[in-house]
């Protein structure tokens, strides 16, 4: 899943050790059904869908959430307290920074002790057997054998959840995974990109931002996320200034 890197058996192994209304006619004999308060709510919701650029300026394009592991443990799993503290000790170590000298901002996010590798990810409403182009700007200062990058998971539909998912769901809704870009030593507000092609069956994809490997305190930086099609790259590029 992912590739190895976003295993972290270290979770795992230290989780052992310490532990509208109603319409109805005049004429019909019986009232339409209506719409209970989730269908309607999720009636009104539009899931963020390409194009996009988040340059965390303003208001969020994207919403980006923690990841550990490949799943969340089952509610009932004796794992799942120790999953809730990786989390949120991720989202301590984690979020906007702003640059003292232009103001400009980023998202800041760095490994945690005994963790192997963390991620936060970014839901997205994508067409079947359709080729994207993601890029972004990124800076970094890796210790040895540590990488940072973006990977891709692609899912049957899109699923309203804003939190990792469990692994009866993903594997209930994954269709597949793979990494577009992978960075290793010291990188200085470089600019990557990659494209993909979804599945004729993919209907939202996760964008995953990870950092694996040995441990710092040095944080990734990201910034200036774009993703679209294929031959819209000029169009959004331009919406976007």
């Amino acid at each position: 899943m992912l590739r190895s890197r976003l295993i972290i058996s270290a979770l795992f192994a230290l989780s052992l050790l310490l532990i509208a209304g109603c319409d109805r006619s005049d004429k019909a004999e019986t009232p339409t059904q209506k719409a209970s308060p989730d269908q309607a709510e999720e009636q009104e919701r539009i899931p963020p869908t390409p194009p996009l650029f988040e340059d965390f300026q303003a208001k969020p394009v994207l919403s980006i959430f923690p990841r550990v592991g490949d799943y969340q443990p089952a509610p009932d799993d004796e794992r799942h307290p120790f999953w809730l503290t990786f989390i949120d000790h991720l989202n301590k170590v984690s979020g906007l920074l702003s640059n003292r000298e232009d103001g400009n901002k980023a998202w800041s996010f760095r490994s945690v002790n005994t963790i192997d590798s963390v991620a936060f990810f970014a839901p997205l409403k994508v067409e079947p057997a359709t080729t994207y182009h993601v890029s972004y700007r990124i800076r970094a200062e890796l210790p040895e054998d540590a990488k940072t990058g973006i990977g891709v998971l692609e899912f049957d539909e899109f699923l309203w959840d804003g939190e990792q998912y469990t692994e009866e769901t993903t594997k209930k809704h994954l269709l597949r995974s793979s990494v577009g870009i992978e960075l290793t030593g010291s990188i200085e507000w470089e600019e990557r990109s990659f494209e993909f092609q979804t599945t004729p069956k993919t209907e939202m994809i996760h964008l995953v931002f990870y950092r694996d490997g040995a441990h710092s305190r040095d944080p990734v930086l990201i910034d200036d996320i774009r993703i679209e099609k294929v031959g819209q790259e000029n169009q959004s590029k331009n919406n976007s200034h």
